[in-house]
């Protein structure tokens, strides 16, 4: 069976997520990962927390279209995230039909991000979700080996790592490192591609994280050997912000038209 591909929001930010599944299924995706918690000051807060006129249209376009909801996001991980205060988000996740619910951590003390992880697990746990935390090379808990430490010493059931293709690349981590883990305390991966060139410092990395990015096939990253190191029903997120004046769906279509360029390359 095909994997599953799932639009990343980030992709296409500037879209609500009634649009979101519409480009997606237009795009040949058959799931979309939605950012219902704003990551910056600058996302937009979507009204799709309770019996709103929008998450009604999102509701019917999923029931029209087929596409599902994957993974929503995003919790970050500070000393002052309380976990009850994301009840609503848990809830519309669950409502959507979502799985996972995606967490960073923004703080490199260790032992505090473990304690607000556990937390977040715990609470998402009676709605059904897996918590994923996933290590962003510019912020707290910034590699692989940090948040492997985090999420084993969290010791929660749904708990869960996420392996961003560029965060992982960006930190001096490798496929290699990724395969050893053997698919353990993992359930999907993020890719997209990018230029061989790491940029020199945080600001840099925000900004390719953020609106840089390549679709697969069009830069440096392993991105085979990633796919290589994972279980092969493991989903696909492609989350891609590309520079250069795309439209969203321009975006959306260029991102998984690469992708299953590099799926076909590993027949």
């Amino acid at each position: 069976m095909p994997r599953l591909l799932s639009l990343a929001h980030l992709t296409c930010l500037e879209l609500a997520p009634p649009q979101m599944i519409a480009v997606a299924a237009e795009c040949g995706y058959r799931s979309v990962d939605l950012r219902l918690a704003p990551a910056t000051p600058t996302d937009v807060d979507y009204p799709m927390f309770g019996d709103t006129a929008m998450r009604r249209e999102a509701l019917s376009r999923m029931s029209d279209t087929g596409v599902g909801v994957y993974d929503v996001e995003i919790i970050r991980l500070t000393r002052d995230t309380e976990a009850p205060k994301y009840e609503r988000l848990f809830e519309a996740a669950a409502a959507l039909g979502a799985k996972r619910i995606k967490t960073i951590g923004i703080e490199s003390d260790e032992a505090l991000m473990t304690e607000k992880f556990a937390q977040i697990c715990r609470a998402a746990a009676p709605y059904g979700l897996t918590a994923d935390l996933e290590f962003v090379s510019f912020l707290g808990i910034r590699s692989l080996d940090a948040a492997v430490r985090v999420v084993r010493a969290a010791a929660q059931p749904n708990g869960n790592l996420l392996v961003d293709a560029l965060h992982l690349a960006r930190s001096g981590g490798r496929p290699e490192d990724v395969a050893a883990l053997n698919g353990g305390g993992m359930g999907y991966i993020q890719l997209c591609d990018a230029g061989a060139d790491i940029p020199g410092d945080d600001p840099g990395k925000l900004r390719e994280a953020r609106g840089e990015r390549r679709a697969p096939g069009d830069g440096a990253l392993p991105l085979a050997a990633l796919v290589h190191a994972v279980p092969a029903h493991f989903p696909i997120s492609l989350e891609v912000p590309m520079a250069g004046g795309l439209m969203p769906a321009e975006r959306a279509k260029k991102a998984i038209v690469g992708m299953r360029r590099v799926l076909a390359g590993m027949a």
